[in-house]
């Protein structure tokens, strides 16, 4: 009875251990309802009927966010004629957003698969942690992902809503969309029906819009979690495990055990090598997208807040250069910082113990340095290098189109031609 007691207390605590997969929770919580994927256990995965009905919400919502909101903002730009420049500016710098979404949300769905396949690599790479210190970084690092997914949301619910204010504040429609059989300018009603549709609309896009922005951030700082994990377990090696202390001579057995445990910490890291490899590509595809837009969207709004824009509108477009900087920033600095924590992969090699151990340790050694300094470059498409260097240049690009702008005192011509 003894033994089974403990045997059924080691089973409860390895159902309690934490795991890294646990960090999408949110993340994938968002795409459900979105009409992405259905995750494990939920009632489209467990009945025929919800599977079918879940399938036709995921078609309606793709039909919804891939062809008509984009199509309401092409179209909308027909009958702007008697509108003010700042409620044009307002409505362009989401247009570009929101016609490009779909390319990211393609890319993204079409990769889904990949992103899922990552998380065996992580419970491979999770199975390997021992240490209480190693189990908090995890729990931590779960923490944080599924607050980030949160953060996202608020800080784009934000934008939208403060939008929407400042647009009932002058009496104008947030984005002035197409929507058929509404006509704004004819009453206040059909101007209060309009706005609220716009802000129903604007939601559900940031919605979109955040959860394939914050994606990239959430996998690539797991990443940089089972890196930091593996560092500290081969700086760890020839090393008492117990007392944390250097074995100087260790006896043969001890030699042994260390090889063994260094081939370990080398198919760890071929197995974050896998788990790079998932990510990667669905990364490479959706910031690529947004590179190309960042630049056009950054230098609109700042036309449109130091030129044209009004006090409230300036409020409104502030919070979406903030949202802004949210799609590419974040992403960069874990990209920036995913290569600082490989280099120092690398260095924890050197400040193993070494010395003493047996040719075959040494031998082993030397191939895990070569393979460890190998840099972790991310790519756009194989055409940009996603870091910190990168965000700087588009904000520099952008920076200096509103300068041209400006230059040309577009905004005096046009108060004067007013």
């Amino acid at each position: 009875m003894k033994v089974n007691g403990q045997k059924v207390k080691e089973v409860k605590i390895k159902e309690e251990l934490p795991e890294s997969r646990q960090a999408f929770r949110n993340l994938f919580n968002c795409f459900y309802a979105l009409g992405m994927q259905a995750p494990d256990g939920s009632r489209p995965t467990r009945s025929t009927t919800w599977r079918r009905i879940y399938r036709c919400f995921s078609v309606v919502m793709y039909v919804w966010q891939l062809l008509l909101v984009p199509t309401c903002f092409v179209i909308s730009y027909r009958y702007m004629g008697g509108m003010e420049i700042t409620q044009v500016l307002t409505s362009a710098q989401v247009a570009i957003d929101a016609v490009i979404l779909p390319a990211k949300i393609v890319a993204l769905a079409w990769n889904l698969p990949l992103l899922r396949r990552a998380e065996h690599h992580l419970a491979a790479l999770d199975a390997r942690c021992r240490d209480r210190e190693e189990f908090q970084l995890i729990i931590e690092a779960v923490r944080f992902c599924n607050r980030l997914v949160w953060f996202y949301q608020i800080c784009y619910a934000i934008y939208s809503s403060s939008t929407f204010v400042c647009a009932f504040l002058l009496g104008q429609p947030p984005y002035a969309l197409y929507l058929p059989g509404l006509d704004w300018q004819r009453s206040q009603l059909q101007f209060c029906i309009q706005a609220w549709i716009e802000f129903i609309i604007m939601n559900w896009t940031c919605l979109h819009q955040a959860s394939d922005d914050v994606y990239a951030v959430i996998y690539l700082y797991v990443v940089r979690i089972q890196v930091q994990l593996l560092a500290r377990r081969v700086e760890r090696l020839g090393r008492d495990a117990k007392l944390g202390q250097m074995e100087i001579f260790p006896d043969e057995r001890r030699q042994e055990e260390n090889c063994e445990e260094l081939q370990r910490c080398i198919l760890d890291h071929q197995t974050v090598l896998q788990l790079l490899g998932c990510v990667s590509p669905v990364i490479s595809r959706t910031i690529f997208v947004q590179f190309l837009i960042t630049a056009a969207i950054m230098g609109t709004t700042m036309i449109n807040i130091f030129i044209f824009a009004n006090t409230n509108t300036k409020i409104a477009s502030i919070i979406y250069l903030m949202a802004v900087t949210l799609q590419t920033a974040p992403c960069c600095y874990q990209a920036t910082s995913l290569m600082l924590d490989n280099e120092k992969l690398a260095l924890a090699i050197f400040q193993c113990q070494w010395l003493g151990q047996s040719a075959r340790f040494r031998k082993m050694l030397l191939y895990y340095l070569h393979r460890a300094q190998q840099p972790i470059k991310l790519t756009a498409m194989k055409l940009f290098p996603i870091n910190l260097a990168t965000y700087f240049s588009i904000a520099k690009f952008s920076f200096s189109l509103y300068t041209l702008i400006k230059g040309m005192n577009l905004g005096e011509r046009f108060n004067k031609t007013n």
